[in-house]
């Protein structure tokens, strides 16, 4: 399976959320799938490099001029310069069958709700998941909720994604999946 993951690439987070990402990537990496993400060294996002990397998975990378330099960290992987993140998402989206959303920052929520309006509008056949570790997506989900108490979305939003709190979850959710 081809994985879109979109995670954080600032070290200065909680090392709750690097060791649960390191966990579930090695799982995937085991699993053989590829890792299509957004070519970043640090944080979370280095760590899923580092696990695909492990077991000799294909791994593609995006990123734009403005990280060009990091390409360089990553040898195992192959490389897209996109002139922009709206272009970057869009080929991600594209080549993918899983969206996996890790813990993440403005970059990460903005990947969720760009993809979660996708997979909804486009009636794509994409797996969107959220790996809500620790609650991280917590007050994320809240805006949804809001939308729909306020009338801007229907219940049926829930439809195009699913949300996960451990490993345990995700594989049971993966495995129904083969």
């Amino acid at each position: 399976m081809r994985i879109e993951i979109s995670s954080s690439s600032n070290d200065n987070i909680d090392e709750i959320y690097k060791e649960e990402s390191r966990k579930l990537c090695a799982f995937l990496a085991k699993e053989k799938n590829e890792l299509i993400w957004g070519s970043g060294n640090r944080s979370i996002m280095g760590i899923c490099y580092d696990e695909f990397a492990k077991e000799d998975c294909k791994i593609s990378g995006f990123t734009t001029e403005k990280y060009v330099d990091e390409i360089d960290t990553l040898p195992k992987a192959s490389h897209v310069v996109e002139k922009d993140t709206f272009d970057l998402k869009k080929d991600m989206f594209n080549i993918c069958d899983m969206i996996l959303i890790l813990p993440g920052g403005t970059g990460t929520v903005s990947e969720l709700f760009t993809y979660l309006e996708e997979v909804r509008s486009n009636d794509e056949e994409k797996i969107l998941v959220v790996y809500n570790v620790n609650n991280h997506f917590k007050k994320s989900l809240e805006v949804i909720d809001d939308l729909i108490e306020r009338n801007f979305n229907s219940n049926s939003i829930y439809d195009y994604l699913h949300i996960v709190n451990n490993l345990d979850e995700f594989k049971e959710l993966y495995n129904s999946l083969k």
